[in-house]
């Protein structure tokens, strides 16, 4: 594969690239632009054009943040179309609804969402593609189609052996009408999926040539530092811009949204210059918000008889004894490592936005809005993404470069402070649950009632969730059990609270499964069974489970007693439609627990590319644990407390386990994504195995509020 990149782009020859479908130029890599005769370049369809020189141009659609979603999808593509992989070319997808979620309707990067919600469409334009290209070949061959495949970037006749390259056909092919059913490359056929094929970020970004946000460059370009209030829903009341505007560098303060903007020939002179302007801030509706005053809220709609019922099945038994226990997970900061940014120029003609986004269509809409422009006028390009987790999404930070970019005439690149980003992230909400079991005679459970308090996680990037009756999001993990239990309910209050909240990486799965989890391994240990035994009992009716379960069993040598002072839990669950279970084998010596070793087994249905998946599970066990030891956001006077990696600390190198990734292929039909479901079985896991430890269930995040830490 050639890839091409450079660290600038001229703003007129983005414009002149930026439409789907345009055959003149070839946007490869990320940012330079391959000039082509555009009489020798074939347009088959939104997805795939090709050369006269045989380079195959294929389009991606998703946001790479390290997730693998810029090769493995266009790998799906390349595979059904037959092309040579080292001759392909990658560009960017621009904002268009060919390029839309085709399960959602919606183009965005998130969820887990790259390969479940684009496998059968890219496999469709491949295949697509691939049969207009043997049409032009078998009719200039006189011969028919059936005889022919495509190989390596060419049409083979397979009696004769003939082959003609697909740049020789390829304007003949794009003549052709698109089938309108086409046969899929079986699995066992397959000669990129379901292989490693080393990630086509990798090499960039090992060398530093890849274009991240901050990397961004136009010509003309300048920079802005922007305060915002500290509190929520707060505003500038009055500012005096005199200290800052004579300063060296400095051409403009604006003030925006909820803040104030300085922009300069440089950042720093930009920053410098904000620090000396003296703001009054209006605190607005909220000063009095903090945690406790929030902990009370959910508490009251805990115990509240506001409730929606979201599921009930069966009917509840008359016997059995019952276990009630409750849980809570934390609020969360994105903490991306590249802090929020973004590039704008807006001119007469419409505005540009170049950055780390994961949610381009919302930022072109929100941004038209703000500039009171037609959608269309605006375009959206991406960068790579130093870190996403659904934060990226939002699009305050594009709003605000293009404001500043109006005022002063040029392109504009924010960049907000780690500061900045910890205070004024949309956090993962607190998720309060209480759960009730009713056991039967073996001590499994006969019946369940979940009740679940969290706000909204979808309501600031999804548009209609907030006309909806409940978000969805905030359920997932508690609709999806595979276990037999004969009577289960789940009733939802969808809190409102001050704080922003939003979709941050396991969505509401992972506050979700770790209650459902715990709560299992509290009945197994009720029981006197052991967990896994008793895990396997309940899903008994589920071969696929049961053969995900067993792999992680014997993978971590579960029926073996472990060493002396070593404790085992285990977790398991279907979130994103992947099966993962997590077994944690760890030592506690007094507040100090060293984690031994994690073992991690998968179920995706079919793993299109193994070594992606298996370092999204990897490198999730760090997330994972960050998450259940050390992140927590709080609030006290309508603001937030935390403010960098001082007071929001990330896992250690030196805490980081041994970390074993195992999994099964079940079937393609079943696929599932894997950049978000790691930490999901992680984190009831470990905590399970700290209960095998020392005899105490934590049932609340993160465990330093228990004085817990990381050896």
């Amino acid at each position: 594969m050639r890839l091409e990149q450079t660290k600038s782009i001229g703003r007129r020859q983005f414009l002149q690239t930026s439409a789907a479908g345009v055959a003149g130029l070839v946007l490869s890599g990320q940012f330079k632009l391959v000039a082509q005769d555009s009489e020798k370049t074939a347009v088959l369809n939104a997805w795939v054009r090709i050369g006269a020189d045989d380079t195959v141009t294929l389009i991606a659609s998703q946001a790479e943040m390290g997730q693998g979603a810029g090769t493995t999808l266009p790998a799906i593509l390349a595979e059904e179309l037959g092309a040579d992989w080292k001759r392909i070319h990658l560009e960017q997808a621009p904002v268009d609804t060919a390029y839309r979620n085709p399960r959602l309707n919606w183009q965005f990067t998130g969820n887990s969402e790259s390969t479940t919600g684009f496998f059968d469409l890219l496999r469709q334009m491949g295949a697509s593609a691939r049969a207009m290209l043997v049409a032009a070949a078998a009719e200039q061959w006189n011969v028919a189609a059936e005889e022919c495949v495509t190989d390596s970037g060419a049409v083979v006749h397979t009696p004769s052996g003939r082959r003609l390259r697909f740049g020789d056909v390829a304007e003949a092919a794009s003549r052709k009408t698109p089938p309108k059913d086409v046969e899929f490359k079986q699995p066992a056929e397959w000669k990129l999926l379901g292989k490693p094929l080393g990630r086509v970020d990798i090499p960039s970004k090992l060398d530093g040539s890849a274009v991240f946000g901050l990397d961004f460059r136009v010509p003309g370009m300048v920079y802005a530092a922007i305060a915002l209030a500290p509190t929520f829903g707060g505003k500038v009341k009055k500012h005096d811009r005199t200290p800052a505007i004579s300063m060296p560098g400095v051409i403009d303060v604006v003030e925006i949204p909820n803040g104030i903007g300085v922009v300069a020939d440089t950042y720093w002179r930009a920053r410098k210059a904000l620090l000396q302007i003296p703001i009054d801030w209006e605190d607005g509706p909220n000063p009095s918000v903090n945690s406790a005053v929030l902990l009370n809220q959910y508490r009251a709609a805990l115990d509240g008889d506001q409730w929606m019922r979201i599921k009930l099945t069966g009917f509840p038994p008359s016997e059995g004894e019952t276990v009630t226990a409750e849980y809570e997970s934390q609020f969360m900061a994105h903490a991306t490592m590249e802090p929020m940014n973004c590039t704008a120029h807006v001119t007469r003609d419409g505005c540009e936005i170049w950055g780390p986004i994961q949610g381009q269509e919302l930022t072109r809409l929100q941004v038209a809005e703000a500039l009171q422009m037609a959608p269309e006028r605006v375009q959206v390009s991406r960068t790579y993404i130093g870190g996403g987790f659904g934060r990226r999404l939002w699009t305050d930070f594009s709003i605000q470069a293009a404001l500043l970019s109006r005022a002063v005439g040029r392109p504009v690149q924010v960049i907000w402070t780690r500061e900045t980003d910890m205070q004024h992230d949309i956090y993962r909400p607190a998720v309060l649950h209480r759960i009730t079991a009713r056991v039967d005679s073996t001590g499994k459970p006969a019946s369940l009632s979940h009740r679940l308090v969290s706000p909204s996680i979808l309501q600031f990037v999804y548009p209609g969730v907030n006309q909806a009756p409940f978000d969805p999001s905030c359920l997932e993990g508690t609709l999806e059990w595979h276990y037999r239990i004969p009577h289960w309910e789940v009733n939802f209050h969808q809190l409102k609270v001050a704080v922003p909240t939003s979709v941050l990486r396991t969505t509401g799965f992972g506050p979700n499964v770790f209650a459902i989890e715990s709560l299992i391994d509290e009945l197994a240990h009720r029981a006197r069974q052991d967990p896994y035994m008793y895990r396997r009992e309940l899903l008994k009716e589920n071969t696929r489970a049961m053969d995900l379960l067993d792999l992680a069993a014997e993978k971590s040598n579960w029926r073996q007693k472990p060493a002396p002072g070593h404790f085992r839990g285990i977790a398991f669950a279907e979130a994103f439609r992947t099966m993962t279970a997590h077994v944690v084998e760890l030592s506690v010596s007094g507040h100090e627990v060293k984690i031994h070793k994690v073992t991690c087994a998968f179920d995706c249905g079919i793993a299109l590319d193994p070594d992606i998946c298996r370092s999204s599970m990897e490198a999730a066990v760090a997330w994972g644990l960050t998450c259940a030891f050390k992140s927590e956001i709080t609030f006290e006077a309508g603001r937030t407390v935390q403010s960098n990696f001082h007071d929001y600390p990330l896992l250690n190198m030196s805490e980081m386990p041994p970390v074993e990734v195992h999994y099964r292929n079940s079937d393609a039909r079943l696929l599932g994504g894997t950049g978000e479901v790691g930490p999901v079985t992680l984190i009831p896991a470990l905590a399970n195995a700290l209960f095998a430890a020392t005899g105490t269930r934590h049932r609340t995040l993160p465990l330093s509020r228990a004085g817990l830490r990381l050896a």
